[in-house]
């Protein structure tokens, strides 16, 4: 476990003290001010519709997939990028146990910068409607988002330079387009999921039902579902990782 944890301190403090974290800071900031502009020149309802469809899409189909997939990537790809990843296979721990803590790392850094937005987000529609409820929702919701896109990404991190690419491509492409276009591969989506555990949470579902496209709401379901990934990323991973030469 200590060695877990190690893994875990370093990669955080790697992966969020670059200066590409400023730039995601400033990227999970952006919802949050677009709601203050609004709660500040509309009713209460207006603000609260536009919480629960436009803004919702935006932090959890947007800036929090984008801060995931940077991040996600970053967590194994950094360690092949700079050869570093030599260290860790050369120590007498499982590779298993090295992607579980990369990941969880990656988790944790990805929800730091996307999470504080959208509670941000939460404090802002608080501030304005007098509404707290939103707040632990859309946090929860942004913490299941961040680990399924994590989850996705690391493995695609380790295996190629272009991970980051590839992932804002499958977010544009599938995430956006395809899953939108098709309810029947809407369980897939991954920010769908967050969408389902803000709806199970909230019990708003009237005004979400074109961001859920047919997903059923609730958080034990989408919280199952993004372990589900995050298991089969670890798994995957350690066996990437045995099947490379690591050392050399």
């Amino acid at each position: 476990m200590t060695r877990f944890l190690a893994i875990v301190r370093v990669t955080v403090y790697q992966l969020i003290g670059r200066r590409r974290s400023i730039g995601l800071l400033l990227l999970a900031a952006v919802p949050g001010l677009i709601l203050l502009l609004v709660g500040l020149n509309e009713a209460d309802r207006e603000t609260a519709e536009f919480f629960r469809t436009g803004l919702l899409w935006l932090v959890l189909g947007v800036t929090t997939p984008i801060i995931a997939i940077v991040l996600g990537s970053a967590s194994m790809g950094d360690e092949r990028a700079y050869k570093t990843i030599s260290y860790l296979a050369l120590r007498p721990i499982r590779r298993e146990t090295i992607a579980a803590a990369k990941l969880t790392a990656a988790w944790l850094a990805s929800f730091l910068v996307a999470g504080g937005g959208a509670v941000l987000a939460g404090v802002v529609f608080g501030v304005t409607t007098g509404s707290w409820e939103e707040t632990l929702a859309i946090a929860a919701a942004a913490a299941i988002t961040a680990l399924g896109f994590t989850a996705v990404m690391q493995a695609a991190g380790y295996i190629t330079d272009r991970a980051v690419i590839i992932g804002l491509a499958y977010l544009l492409i599938w995430e956006g387009i395809v899953t939108s276009a098709a309810s029947q591969v809407a369980t897939t989506s991954i920010w769908r999921m967050g969408v389902s555990a803000y709806a199970g949470i909230t019990g708003e579902i009237a005004d979400m039902e074109d961001l859920l496209s047919g997903v059923l709401p609730g958080a034990w379901g989408a919280m199952l579902k993004v372990l589900g990934l995050a298991a089969a990323s670890v798994l995957a991973l350690g066996y990437l990782m045995r099947d490379r030469d690591l050392v050399n």
